[in-house]
């Protein structure tokens, strides 16, 4: 169980890291249409989207950082390359690409983009410098980062990053010109001017020795920030800003209890219909049944459903509705006697739990008829019933339990089969679980959520395989 999780863990970071990066959609409305920066609305943006990438370390390198390496040379060929040239338009989406590495490079570059700024001669390059400079000595920080630090250095990180949008000097990159600054003489002067005097303020911060350079390189990377916050529990949504595993809490148990329901439900029905198959073999009624069940089985979830939903929840002239058209007890359950709340219980969630297990019928009853047929012609079938025995003895003290073994085997992969469900019927039936709570992660490109509701599906796959393996004996 453990390493099958540890593989998944390292899929879904995989996926996770090929995922859309946040700064790069930021920077797909890069500057207005002349190619121009808007310090305001461009830094506001950018900081938000670097917050985002690092609630799952999306702003560090995958595996190997080697941003210490760069240098006043190799952060000025950078800046070249991301300048828009005439004809370029076609290559637009790799210079985007470019443009967002290096401005998610982090603290590393800080220092070669101040000597870049520095040096008279690349005055074209001091705008997207000063740019690069404001987000790359940006320190992004969440809840917990704020809950860590020291109120005092708490206040000096805070202010740090509210002096960077001071530091921007506007320009403009066109596919006609390239490079432009945007500002008059004086103003870029002053402009410089502040940028020095914040270096003399923050120097040291971005100042590193030779050993936090190589202790980077395997360390600051994607790989170890997102699992050091998803097994410490500080991974965090994108979208609510919360922690996943506090969301998941908050709505495990509503499909937890639907899915355990589903399952007992499924083979509390199929098991007899296969067993009742297996004795009327070759009759008009197994035909009938098989027929019926594989008709039913052919009807996705989402049908099914939605005719559930038309004319057993929608009130009619005349006639209120059989059901209600929510999957959950009232408002006012809590306020209920426990008789009439579990009758309300079951009131909302006969349909959702319906539409769940109905499509399982079908599989299990099928494989609990031809499991008992096969031990129904067995050798020790044949002795029991020459000795005597009538039939229900048979199936019932004999070939029930050795059939057993093939409905378990599949029963293990039910919970995990039926996980997919939940996101359609809670969905259609507005049950806030766990199901709706995944889909609107999904919506949302929220890939930390994801991968954890991903984690509790594979989790539960598992720990179903390791309760068959228990009722094999």
């Amino acid at each position: 169980m453990i390493p099958t999780l540890g593989a998944i863990l390292l899929i879904n970071f995989a996926i996770l890291r090929v995922a859309d990066d946040p700064l790069r959609s930021t920077l797909s409305n890069e500057g207005t249409e002349d190619g121009a920066q808007d310090p305001a609305l461009l830094g506001q943006s950018v900081e938000s989207s670097l917050r985002v990438a690092a609630l799952s370390g999306r702003n560090l390198p995958a595996v190997i950082n080697l941003r210490g390496f760069h240098d006043k040379e190799s952060v000025q060929e950078l800046l070249e390359r991301t300048q828009r040239k005439e004809g370029g338009e076609a290559t637009e989406a790799d210079r985007r690409a470019l443009e967002s590495g290096l401005w998610i490079s982090g603290p590393f570059v800080v220092s070669p983009l101040i000597e870049i700024i520095q040096d008279d001669s690349l005055k074209h390059l001091h705008g997207p410098a000063s740019f690069a400079l404001s987000f790359t000595a940006y320190r992004p920080m969440n809840r917990f980062d704020l809950e860590a630090l020291p109120s005092d250095e708490r206040s000096y990180l805070t202010g740090r990053n509210a002096s960077l949008s001071d530091l921007r000097i506007p320009y403009k990159n066109t596919f006609s010109n390239g490079y432009e600054l945007t500002i008059e003489s004086e103003a870029y002067s002053a402009s410089r001017k502040k940028i020095f005097d914040w270096w003399e303020i923050y120097a040291d911060d971005f100042t590193f020795s030779s050993g936090d350079v190589y202790g980077a390189i395997f360390i600051q990377t994607g790989f170890i920030d997102f699992f050091s916050r998803f097994f410490t529990g500080r991974l965090e949504s994108e979208q609510f800003r919360r922690p996943v595993f506090d969301l998941i809490g908050e709505r495990w148990y509503i499909s937890f209890w639907l899915q355990i329901i589903s399952v007992l439900l499924a083979w509390s029905v199929a098991i007899p219909l296969g067993i009742r198959s297996a004795r009327k073999k070759g009759t008009l009624e197994d035909q009938a049944t098989s027929n019926g069940l594989f008709l039913l089985w052919s009807m996705p979830e989402f049908f099914i459903g939605s005719l559930l939903l038309f004319y057993f929840c929608t009130d009619r002239q005349g006639a209120e509705a059989w059901f209600p058209n929510r999957g959950l007890p009232d408002d006012d359950a809590l306020w209920m006697s426990t008789p009439r709340y579990i009758l309300d219980v079951v009131h909302h969630g006969f349909l959702p739990l319906l539409v769940l297990s109905y499509g399982s019928f079908t599989v299990l009853s099928r494989f609990m008829r031809g499991s008992l047929l096969d031990q129904m012609g067995a050798d020790y079938a044949r002795t029991a019933r020459a000795k005597g025995c009538s039939e229900d003895q048979i199936i019932y003290g004999h070939n029930m339990r050795n059939s057993m073994v093939t409905m378990i085997t599949m029963g293990s992969g039910l919970l995990t089969a039926l996980f997919g469900g939940f996101v359609v019927v809670e969905y259609m039936f507005s049950i806030n679980g766990l199901g709706s709570l995944l889909l609107d992660a999904a919506k949302a490109k929220d890939a930390p959520l994801v991968m954890a509701s991903t984690m509790v599906s594979v989790t539960l796959l598992l720990v179903s395989l390791l309760i068959a393996d228990l009722m094999y004996a």
